[in-house]
């Protein structure tokens, strides 16, 4: 198969002006996975300005996970997303973390299927400590300005195998940024967990998986 085009610039415009209004959770979730989908790992992690994409991506299942009533991309250049729920109206700068010098788009495309033993699971478990703290130090490098939530995606699943021993590690992961971010989220094994809150340690939990693949 040969490979994808490059999306062109006035697509990728109006996907970014499209998502930044206000939509219903699940017409927003629907949608982005609608133009996610067909796209080739080389193209969705390779070519330039489909950050956005990632950001939308996490932004539909943190407001299904938290049962909102409208999500939206952020108009303004920061913070990444909004949510709405009864009203009030939430921020959040978004994020990932995975392992260092990851390329995805040099991955293939499709369910290939291949071993993938427990020692693996436990070296991507392993990583989990220093992915967090490269994206959350440079979070809080940029200075965000009150009230604006943090959400990490952590990339390293595990099938559940180190659960218990995982949360400790997230919530020690990220509180170097408990002050400077009202709430802090991580997505990780299908859930989002609410570690931070006004930077009190707090522990909750929301599935957002529907049957599907991560990124």
């Amino acid at each position: 198969m040969p490979p994808q085009n490059r999306i062109p610039r006035a697509t990728i415009d109006s996907w970014r002006v499209e998502l930044s209004n206000w939509n219903r959770v699940d017409a927003f979730r629907n949608r982005v996975d609608e133009i996610v989908r067909p796209l080739s790992r080389s193209i969705f992690f390779g070519q330039a300005g489909l950050a956005f994409l990632r950001d939308a991506w996490i932004a539909g299942r943190v407001a299904s996970a938290l049962s909102s009533d409208l999500v939206r991309l952020s108009p303004a250049e920061r913070p990444d997303f909004e949510i709405q729920a009864s009203g009030l109206v939430q921020q959040f700068e978004a994020t990932e973390a995975d392992r260092d010098g990851r390329r995805r788009g040099d991955e293939r495309d499709g369910p290939e299927l291949k071993p993938d033993p427990v020692e693996q699971w436990r070296e991507r478990f392993e990583a989990i400590p220093a992915a967090l703290d490269r994206v959350v130090t440079k979070k809080i490098r940029k200075h965000y300005p009150p009230g604006v939530g943090l959400v990490i995606y952590v990339n390293l699943g595990c099938y559940g195998a180190h659960l218990d021993e995982g949360l400790p590690i997230l919530q020690n992961g990220t509180a170097p940024a408990k002050d400077k971010f009202s709430v802090i989220l991580v997505m990780w094994e299908g859930a989002v967990y609410k570690l931070w809150e006004d930077g009190r340690p707090v522990l909750r939990k929301w599935p957002y998986t529907r049957m599907e693949e991560d990124l």
